[in-house]
């Protein structure tokens, strides 16, 4: 059976991080890469400071990579692409770049070269980092996620699709439950071999951007990223998550998994600061959809995003990024058209500074 690895980091001392990932490659099934190509995919949402807990933090790369090395990797890879990326992505702010230069890592730019793949019927631009792979692992943020509730080793495979060719997707799956969908299509596509759930500090709140950083003290790892999915949603609380579900739906099993070190339900965080998950079905069932639009909640209980204005600086990655075109700016402010947001909460995760709520 999959192995599902949990243990205790209390801090990103290199040293530290680094036992902490042996332990968790002991006690799973990591894959053999000598003489192979590797590429590392960290989720690197934006090139912000590890201390804001938005990115995958460099020890823990570092760790991975220092693994790899030992291991006899021919060559490793190292690349993400932001949904706002703008010109060539050279991560320094997040340590990445240091990284990459300390262990003979190679940086990528995924908007350099794409190949076509259809996914779920849709053709889906790729970076062909994942073509010149042998091997491919994960190496997600234990973070929650406005649209997704979650957001873990499946989804930071979102990343493979380059810069703003990512944002017109949520027209095609405009729900959760569509989106997780296209995500595991995505997730097939990249052929993922081993995966790893940074949660030392984690994201708590309005994530994957917004929210607060939270101390967990954990380092996850697994051969099965479905399985790392939902202790991560265990742990943070959830009884289960968009993707976790509809990959249990897909493949039955998938999620199953022995933990030979820390049990997902024996450490659940119960003040987690999880997202809301809907209003009560006998709520949306008291007022027809136009009335709860007018006080900013669609028929299906997922509310619209809300301006505050005072926070705005007017730097329009919200108007830019919305697939939708239900945003623009009059007079100094940001309006929102509810009849066309889909409610896919790009603006929020783009919005740098935390100017757009979600209630």
């Amino acid at each position: 059976m999959t192995r599902c690895a949990i243990t205790e980091a209390d801090t990103y001392d290199d040293n530290t991080v680094l036992e902490a990932m042996r332990l968790i490659a002991e006690n799973t099934a990591f894959p053999d890469v000598k003489g192979k190509t590797v590429l590392v995919k960290p989720n690197i949402l934006s090139d912000s400071y590890p201390e804001k807990a938005i990115t995958t933090h460099p020890a823990v790369v570092r760790a991975i990579i220092t693994i790899l090395n030992e291991k006899g990797a021919g060559r490793v890879l190292v690349g993400d692409s932001p949904g706002m990326q703008a010109g060539r992505f050279h991560p320094v702010s997040s340590g990445i770049v240091q990284v990459a230069d300390d262990t003979g890592a190679q940086i990528v730019d995924f908007r350099e070269s794409t190949r076509v793949h259809v996914v779920n019927g849709m053709k889906i631009p790729m970076a062909t980092a994942i073509d010149a792979a042998d091997i491919v692992i994960s190496a997600a943020k234990f973070k929650t996620h406005q649209l997704m509730s979650a957001t873990g080793a499946v989804k930071n495979m979102f990343g493979l699709v380059p810069g703003l060719q990512k944002s017109p997707l949520h027209l095609r799956a405009r729900s959760p439950e569509s989106f997780a969908r296209l995500i595991l299509g995505i997730f097939r596509e990249a052929h993922v071999d081993y995966a790893v759930i940074d949660g030392i500090e984690g994201m708590e709140g309005a994530g994957p951007t917004n929210g607060q950083p939270r101390h967990v003290g954990l380092l996850m790892g697994s051969e099965s990223a479905f399985a790392l999915d939902k202790a991560e949603a265990i742990i943070m609380g959830y009884d289960t998550v968009p993707i976790v579900s509809e990959a249990e739906k897909a493949m039955p099993g998938c999620t199953d998994a022995d933990y030979p070190l820390l049990n997902p339900r024996d450490i659940i965080i119960r003040d987690y600061r999880r997202i809301p998950t809907g209003r009560k079905t006998v709520f949306r069932t008291l007022f027809i959809p136009n009335i709860l639009s007018r006080i900013g909640i669609a028929a299906d209980g997922r509310a619209y995003p809300a301006f505050i204005h005072g926070k705005c600086k007017h730097c329009l990655k919200c108007v830019n990024v919305c697939p939708a075109k239900a945003l623009s700016e009059r007079n100094g402010r940001i309006h929102i058209c509810r009849r066309k947001c889909i409610r896919c909460y790009c603006c929020h995760e783009m919005c740098p500074f935390d100017a757009i709520d979600i209630k």
